[in-house]
């Protein structure tokens, strides 16, 4: 099961999940994001997420690169997309790399 509840206070609005955080809850972050809108402070409170499937870390390095605050992330979360972001990196220098060859 997986929980997301929205708090608010004067200098940001923090997102705080539980659970299996799983590829089908991605788009109601999404929503929740856009209808926050990214020109405050944004957080995402990952401290009771017990589970989370490859695509949503790839979708929080995603976050995380855009400004999106992770707290509270479980440490193998953490690794994970420390992980993710590496690779996100080696991709996109291959990818500059074969265009630079064409």
């Amino acid at each position: 099961m997986w929980k997301m509840t929205k708090v608010i206070d004067r200098d940001s609005v923090t997102f705080r999940m539980s659970g299996h955080l799983e590829a089908e809850h991605l788009v109601e972050i999404q929503k929740a994001l856009a209808e926050k809108g990214m020109d405050g402070n944004v957080v995402l409170d990952l401290g009771e997420v017990t589970v989370i499937a490859q695509e949503a870390v790839r979708f929080l390095a995603h976050l995380e690169v855009n400004r999106i605050d992770l707290h509270k992330c479980p440490t193998y979360i953490r690794l994970w997309i420390a992980q993710e972001r590496r690779a996100m990196r080696r991709r996109e220098q291959s990818e500059s790399t074969s265009q630079g060859h064409t």
